[in-house]
């Protein structure tokens, strides 16, 4: 579930910065594959990129290490109920389905913005 976590919050940034994934991945010399598995929870980002792929996001290494943490209420929920419609979307590729995820995306951007904040 962590690898997870942190690959959402890495999505979300990339999204809220509007970078694609292949933009990003140029800018950290990775293939746009690497991103794609960090936002898929299926690998980690390389320790050695991490502070320039926070500052590209705007963020610090430590809020993207920090996505098990306490401070991330609520986003279990969120991420398990994005799962289930992901999934669905996949059965019925419903436009409606493509919409709540992207108003998803962008609550889970204000919470992670505000808490980078705080």
């Amino acid at each position: 579930m962590f690898n997870e976590k942190v690959g959402a919050y890495i999505m979300i940034l990339r999204k809220a910065r509007k970078y694609t994934q292949q933009g990003l991945a140029e800018k950290l010399g990775v293939s746009h594959q690497a991103v794609s598995n960090w936002e898929r929870g299926e690998s980690m980002p390389d320790i050695s990129i991490l502070p320039k792929l926070a500052a590209l996001l705007g963020t610090t290494t430590d809020n993207i290490l920090s996505a098990d943490s306490d401070d991330f209420r609520g986003f279990d929920e969120i991420l398990e109920s994005v799962n289930i419609i992901t999934k669905r979307k996949k059965r019925d590729k419903d436009s409606e389905i493509l919409d709540y995820l992207n108003n998803v995306a962008e609550k889970l951007n204000e919470i992670i913005i505000n808490y980078s904040k705080e």
